[in-house]
């Protein structure tokens, strides 16, 4: 199994040209691209995904995320992060860039996903060592009433008027 490859940035988001694998230690002032999208159903209820017990915050929730693939576009990234973790076929039109935001060891792009058909959790397709339950819950109720992992939480905070609208 090939080991997954990300493209390397300068703390200003240029290109490097050059490649990091996941799992080798990050070269110093090196970053990449993770992006995260928050996907709403038509009546404007939030998916939600519960993160697999082997992962770090264990069985908390979160939106839709991953690191961006060597070569991939930010927004490819993220319908390809839609397809693996939840079997969402969307076209990267359909995404609404919110904003980046730098942290640690990466630059994260925000987006949000509005889809107009109903979303049967019934019906997605969860990637098993990653999301172990999916559910739709009422923004207003969001921040009180689930356990989200705590940073995606601070993104809902500081970014939700940005995000729900």
């Amino acid at each position: 199994m090939s080991r997954e490859a990300w493209d390397l940035f300068d703390a200003h988001r240029q290109p490097l040209g050059r490649t990091h694998f996941r799992g080798d230690e990050l070269e110093p002032n090196t970053f990449h691209t993770v992006i995260e999208v928050f996907t709403f159903d038509k009546d404007g209820k939030l998916l939600l995904s519960q993160r697999h017990s082997d992962k770090t915050y264990p069985l908390l929730w979160e939106g839709t995320g991953g690191s961006i693939l060597a070569g991939e576009s930010s927004r490819q990234g993220a319908v390809r992060e839609l397809k693996e973790e939840l079997g969402l076929h969307v076209d990267p039109a359909q995404l609404r860039f919110v904003t980046t935001v730098k942290r640690g060891t990466y630059f994260l792009d925000l987006y949000v996903y509005g889809c107009e058909q109903p979303i049967d959790v019934e019906q997605l397709s969860l990637q098993a060592d990653e999301v172990v339950d999916v559910r739709f819950v009422d923004w207003d109720t969001v921040l009180d009433s689930i356990e989200l992992v705590p940073t995606v939480k601070e993104r809902l905070i500081r970014f939700g008027h940005l995000i729900r609208t």
